[in-house]
């Protein structure tokens, strides 16, 4: 049976501990009144849920403490890490510009936002940095920026009950549109 090595497992305990730690502190917030939501609420959610990942990978590390892997041999590239997709680009293709191109991307993105609202600037967002970041399929990165922009706008909007802009003109019309059809007030 091989040693359990700290460093696997010193970290998250670690951070459950400083979890617990603040977990105690956000018992103190008052909860709100019956049926709402208070400010008690993200803190606790939140932090619980680090501690269950931290307890999480603890056991998955305490459990295959035992098991052997098989060590790389310098020199050799194992096939299971070899991608099997000839849609990625190899590196030398993308570029040095490719973080500067993401700087631009992002700062088009936030000039964008008031403008033509939230889903439709996060849906071209997404859309530009999963081309641009080595899978380019239009089809796939499509998909991707829809499913990331409904679920954060659900998510923000619906969830969290952050007010978000919603564009001018027909964006406008758009967006209070998905938001009707996904019963956001």
């Amino acid at each position: 049976m091989r040693r359990l090595d700290l460093h696997v497992v010193g970290p998250y305990a670690v951070a459950l501990l400083a979890s617990c730690f603040f977990y105690y502190h956000a018992l103190q917030i008052a909860p709100a009144p019956d049926g709402q939501l208070g400010p008690d609420l993200w803190p606790k959610t939140i932090l619980f849920l680090v501690v269950m990942t931290c307890l999480w990978e603890m056991v998955r590390a305490l459990l295959s403490a035992g098991r052997r892997r098989p060590e790389p041999t310098p020199g050799r590239i194992e096939p299971a890490l070899v991608p099997k997709s000839d849609a990625l680009r190899p590196a030398d293709e993308v570029g040095s510009w490719a973080p500067w191109i993401g700087i631009a991307v992002a700062t088009a993105y936030v000039a964008a936002f008031p403008w033509i609202g939230y889903p439709l600037a996060t849906f071209f967002f997404v859309a530009t940095f999963v081309f641009l970041g080595n899978y380019p399929r239009p089809l796939v990165a499509a998909t991707i920026a829809l499913a990331a922009s409904l679920g954060f706008m659900f998510l923000f909007m619906r969830i969290v009950y952050v007010s978000l802009p919603i564009g001018v003109g027909p964006c406008a019309t758009f967006t209070t549109t998905l938001m009707s059809l996904m019963h956001i007030k």
